[in-house]
């Protein structure tokens, strides 16, 4: 890599380290040093409730991805297993995506799948997961007794008077990829019709409509059974965060947990670090906190959540990958070994 693309690389990634320090600042402020010192870990058999729930969770998450690709010919459950905690150790620690990137294009063959196909399952998996995520977003802020805002520009904004246009959106979206995608795939294809032919129209129509392709695959049945482990897989995450609350004794009302999921996944959304590290924390504690959680102790509490959430799934996924890496490593060298024999064996004519 040139000098001066190793620049511009560094230059793209550095507003997103400036947006987690600053939202990392800010849910690190007013955090006392006695706080830290006065937790105290309690009913600590949730930690058996978060392990358990960590684990389905995942496990729902790779079996949901399976079921998209198998329509395409996807191998076993352990190889789709390995991919997809391996890309989301690599989204963990890279920027820009980079395990979405290897999930479409550096995993292909091995899934025995098209990239576009394989496009085709990001995007229906991100917008099932923020179908789900607005779902438990919405329910919690209209049955609140307390009008939640969060602070911007200045202003005090409503989460409700966006989370609901949002969750609007994101259903239809939803709905028309797992429901309309032979009506969306006839009105993709009138749309370029009507755009001046070229290259990068016709690529850009080909993996679109390969992506509704790869949906089309589905059965009804499999549709279903998309959007019931999808919302399995958000409430075990759920789970995880009711557990730690229970664990660290933080006393809130019932959606606080909930809403710290909703906030703090969501806020994936804004360009930040690899992790969504500080903003992920600060919306989780802004949840807490408006559900009665002492601010200093709901910062630890974010904290505490995204360093078992993220070293888990970042462990689990490099020593998926490295296993991996040394088992092929392994059969090449037993392969080269057995030639390197069979030429030994082999007589030499004159």
């Amino acid at each position: 890599m040139s000098e001066q693309k190793k620049k511009r690389n560094l230059w793209k990634t550095l507003p997103g380290f400036v947006i987690s320090a600053f939202f990392l600042w800010r849910t690190l402020t007013g955090i006392h040093f006695k706080t830290i010192q006065s937790i105290r870990f309690v009913d600590r058999w949730w930690f058996a409730a978060l392990a358990i729930a960590l684990i389905t969770g995942y496990t729902l998450r790779v079996y949901r991805w399976w079921l998209m690709l198998r329509a395409s010919g996807a191998p076993g459950f352990g190889v789709c297993a390995r991919v997809l905690l391996t890309s989301f150790a690599a989204n963990n620690v890279l920027p820009f995506r980079i395990g979405d990137f290897l999930r479409v294009f550096g995993y292909a063959e091995e899934l025995g799948s098209s990239s576009s196909s394989i496009l085709g399952t990001v995007i229906l998996e991100r917008l099932l997961d923020m179908f789900m995520l607005l779902s438990f977003l919405t329910a919690a802020v209209a049955t609140s007794t307390h009008v939640l805002t969060f602070p911007m520009f200045g202003h005090d904004v409503r989460i409700l008077s966006f989370a609901l246009p949002v969750l609007a959106v994101v259903t239809l979206g939803v709905a028309a990829f797992l429901l309309f995608a032979r009506q969306m795939e006839t009105l993709v294809r009138g749309l370029v019709g009507a755009l001046p032919a070229g290259r990068l129209v016709d690529k850009a129509e080909s993996w679109i409509l390969l992506a509704f392709d790869s949906v089309k695959k589905l059965s009804l049945t499999a549709k279903l059974m998309l959007l019931f482990t999808s919302l399995g897989a958000w409430f075990c995450e759920g789970i995880i965060f009711v557990a730690a609350s229970r664990v660290m004794g933080l006393v809130v009302g019932a959606r606080g947990p909930w809403l710290a999921l909703s906030l703090s996944n969501l806020s994936y959304l804004i360009p930040s670090s690899p992790g969504a590290i500080g903003t992920f924390e600060y919306f989780c504690k802004l949840g807490m906190v408006s559900q009665g959680g002492k601010p200093d102790l709901a910062a630890v509490y974010g904290l505490l959540v995204h360093v078992i959430v993220l070293l888990t799934i970042t462990v689990a996924g490099g020593i998926a990958f490295f296993m991996h890496r040394a088992g092929r490593a392994r059969v090449i060298a037993r392969a080269d070994r057995a030639e390197v024999a069979s030429e030994r064996k082999t007589p030499v004519r004159n």
